[in-house]
């Protein structure tokens, strides 16, 4: 039988193994691929040492680690890890700011986000807080009909008035209220010694319109001045239709 080959087969070659200086070689030429040509040249050089089997495990952890280093750095660190992965030493370590994110193939690492300031929450406050009156609000009235007409006598002159018209506002007002602080009608809901109606329009003259004479006084003389003139103008329009 002819030991010749028989035309249209080769011979199996045995696969040469790959010696430092190829890997090296290999590594600096994988370092300007992109990421997924370096991948894929990892797998090749695997396959490779896996072929061959004759290669140390010394060089093929340098081999690995090379590569690595070369993948890993970026900028002027790239040149730092490839000689030192040249002269057979571990490549240096990658570091950089706690506060950048780094962006591999499956993941992506972002620094923590800063902790917003809390703030007050002004709606809830709000809510929480109850408004309160006054304490000139809440005082109970102060019924002196005396002192009430003794005040009154000391403000006729501040609107221009003599002491005489004091005898028609005694009289007018003693018809409305009594001259009590507190007086109130049942169907009009006029309210204090000058019978304001409503009573709320007492608050020009204070907040305290319900409770203290002085206020209702004042606001009914000032009244009086602008709607009759004089104390005696007012009860004169009340004597003729009842009411002033």
């Amino acid at each position: 039988m002819s030991e010749t080959p028989q035309h249209g087969r080769r011979r199996a070659e045995a696969l040469r193994p790959m010696s430092r200086r190829d890997l090296r070689s290999a590594a600096r030429s994988n370092a300007k691929l992109p990421r997924p040509a370096q991948r894929m040249a990892v797998v090749a050089i695997a396959a490779a040492l896996l072929a061959g089997g004759g290669l140390a495990q010394a060089s093929s952890h340098n081999a690995t680690n090379n590569l690595a280093g070369t993948m890993l750095s970026t900028g002027p660190s790239s040149a730092t890890g490839a000689s030192s992965a040249e002269a057979g030493g571990t490549p240096t370590a990658v570091s950089a700011p706690s506060n950048i994110a780094l962006d591999f193939p499956r993941f992506k690492i972002s620094p923590p986000a800063p902790a917003k300031p809390s703030t007050p929450d002004v709606a809830a406050q709000g809510a929480a807080i109850t408004a309160e009156p006054s304490p000139s609000e809440n005082a109970a009235p102060v019924d002196d009909p005396a002192g009430a007409q003794q005040y009154a006598t000391g403000k006729l002159a501040g609107h221009g008035w003599g002491a005489e018209q004091m005898s028609c506002l005694t009289p007018l007002w003693t018809r409305e209220s009594s001259w009590l602080t507190s007086a109130e009608n049942a169907s009009s809901g006029a309210y204090g010694i000058a019978q304001s109606l409503p009573a709320e329009k007492m608050a020009i003259a204070g907040a305290d319109y319900r409770s203290n004479y002085r206020t209702q006084i004042d606001w009914g003389l000032t009244y009086i001045a602008g709607r009759y003139g004089t104390p005696c103008g007012a009860w004169a329009h009340s004597n003729a239709v009842g009411w002033y």
